[in-house]
């Protein structure tokens, strides 16, 4: 039997619970059966509700599953060790889905020696998992590279599930470009250069919590379920960080963002560093195009025709049938063979 604990996780200021309960609900919909679910939604200040929840589903793991299961988790180390370790009293079987694991952040040589033990921690910890669903085949290369031992298996990109309607994104020759930024703004220091920056395009900004910009369009935080059909531009940035951005230790190299999937599923072209996992799959599947530095945005632009823009727009929107459907989680867990009874 196919299991799962379903996993609700509230954020205030960003969208990486709708990124778990995405996952939650496509697997629900691969033929795998709820064992439980890991809703803090509403005792988020409540340590003590919390540590309960975790025990009950402890308790009900423990007395319900046997070797011929199978549990697909995507929670915290928090949760994922203790029930690993009733994984080797009970011989189920573990799919772990990776959304974000601060070890896989290092990549010089210096950080990488200086957090030894962190890393080795971790990939002791996944080794113990049977599969790991990494976000991509970088990821996936990194954790081999780490000395993870489970098999790894590459999502690609983040399903999305919405049901709001598409804008119809165009643009006219002549017509103004603008970009559009969605995400947790704290995280996004390089907004406010290029608010006091003079550049061609105008600059929407979705997040929270609010922040003021003197040139920049601030919108306000949108709920993600209905973000895709209310956020406005021509392209979507995906940026983390500062304005200019290095190599080392940038975890935009190895991880897929969920906001990503987002501007997907909202018709919008993407803009993104030419060195992050996500310029792949943006200029494999021609969703957009890839910059070394923010201050190139203004002559790719320049150098976009409408028709060069319609084309991304309609294979985002290709793209999009399949993220609202659950097309990557399904091919992925698809390739893990059934438990042996």
């Amino acid at each position: 039997m196919n299991y799962t604990i379903e996993e609700y996780v509230f954020n205030d200021f960003n969208a990486s619970s709708k990124a778990r309960k995405d996952v939650s609900y496509f697997i629900l919909q691969n033929g795998f059966v709820s064992i439980g679910k890991n809703d803090k939604t509403r005792i988020k200040n409540n340590k003590t509700a919390k540590i309960l929840l975790a025990i009950r589903l402890y308790l009900k793991l423990l007395l319900s599953l046997s070797k011929h299961d199978t549990l697909f988790l995507q929670q915290s180390f928090a949760i994922l060790k203790p029930i690993l370790f009733i994984k080797r009293i009970k011989r189920f079987r573990v799919v772990y889905l990776i959304h974000d694991l601060f070890s896989l952040r290092y990549s010089s040589d210096t950080s990488v020696r200086q957090h030894h033990d962190e890393i080795r921690a971790d990939m002791l910890t996944l080794s113990r998992c049977d599969y790991v669903i990494a976000h991509n085949s970088i990821m996936v290369d990194k954790l081999r590279r780490f000395g993870c031992k489970s098999h790894l298996l590459s999502l690609d990109i983040f399903d999305y599930y919405t049901d709001a309607a598409v804008r119809t994104r165009k643009h006219e020759e002549g017509e103004q470009w603008k970009v559009s930024f969605a995400g947790y703004l704290p995280k996004s220091k390089f907004l406010h250069t290029i608010d006091t920056t003079t550049h061609s395009y105008d600059m929407i900004i979705y997040g929270a919590p609010t922040e003021a910009f003197e040139s920049s369009t601030y919108k306000g935080s949108v709920e993600p379920d209905i973000l895709p059909s209310v956020i406005e531009g021509h392209f979507g940035l995906i940026w983390e960080g500062g304005y200019h951005l290095t190599p080392e230790d940038n975890y935009t190299r190895i991880n897929n963002p969920h906001k990503m999937s987002m501007y997907i599923v909202a018709g919008l072209p993407i803009i993104c560093w030419d060195k992050s996992a996500a310029a792949r799959f943006v200029e494999a599947n021609e969703l957009g195009f890839s910059i070394s530095s923010l201050d190139d945005i203004d002559e790719r632009l320049h150098n976009i025709s409408s028709s060069d823009y319609n084309r991304m727009v309609a294979n985002c929107l290709a793209m999009r049938n399949s993220l609202v459907r659950g097309e990557h989680i399904k091919n992925v867990i698809q390739k893990v063979p059934t438990n042996e009874q």
